[in-house]
């Protein structure tokens, strides 16, 4: 349990009431709440739900198995080396199939380094899963700030207060989009950070295709296979 989780009681409440003030009456005309509220798509409390439900911990244990899954590939690239080079002792068009074959599998898998080989993407989604897991730590961490802020200031109490039936007095809708500011702008932020691992890690996570190699030209490859006894 982190802070937000401490604070989830008293934020969703607080949070909730910000809500319905701002949905019944609106935010002052020209306040900073308007284009954050564009921004985000969403009210302060849907906000902090949002931020409720991020879980790092998955993200984590989903790049471990990556890892290993990157590690288990490229063992398995060694065993085809070694297999080619058994296949070299071959002579004739089989063991030139099969060494091309071969050959074109290794590359495929590649050890790691390469991004555009199968060990190269898994690790590369790994370190984005890492990457997402640190992005959605940072923005609960931000959120509970935000909601200690909040939820012990003049505006909460100016919002607890509030009995008055019909639409809130204009003092409510000025406290309730002050706090909807202080809680949306980290969530803004985070959302602008988002859209910049996306556009930092894409290129290497997108689909990667096997490429048969190509077939040699008939005529160059003697059609007999000689294998060693």
């Amino acid at each position: 349990m982190d802070a937000l989780d401490r604070l989830a009681g008293i934020g969703t409440d607080l949070l909730h009431r910000v809500d319905a003030a701002l949905v019944a009456g609106g935010a002052p005309a020209g306040d900073p709440l308007w284009p954050l509220l564009r921004q985000v798509g969403a009210l302060p409390g849907d906000a902090l739900e949002f931020g409720l439900k991020l879980t790092p911990e998955p993200l984590r244990a989903a790049a471990a198995q990556l890892r290993a899954d990157a590690d288990r590939f490229a063992r398995r690239r060694d065993r085809l080396a070694a297999d080619l080079g058994t296949a070299g002792t071959w002579e004739g068009s089989g063991a030139e199939a099969f060494a091309a074959r071969w050959r074109s599998l290794a590359g495929h898998l590649g050890d790691g380094g390469d991004p555009a080989t199968v060990t190269g993407r898994l690790r590369a989604t790994a370190s984005y899963a890492d990457a997402l897991a640190d992005w959605s730590e940072g923005l609960r961490t931000e959120l509970a700030e935000a909601v200690a802020r909040v939820a012990g200031s003049a505006e909460a109490v100016t919002i607890r207060g509030n009995q008055v039936d019909g639409p809130p007095p204009a003092a409510v809708l000025a406290a309730a989009a002050r706090i909807g500011v202080r809680v949306l702008q980290p969530v803004a932020d985070a959302f602008g950070a988002a859209r910049d691992l996306e556009r930092r890690w894409s290129p290497d996570l997108a689909e990667l295709r096997y490429a048969e190699p190509e077939a040699a030209p008939a005529g160059t490859v003697p059609l007999i296979t000689r294998v060693p006894l």
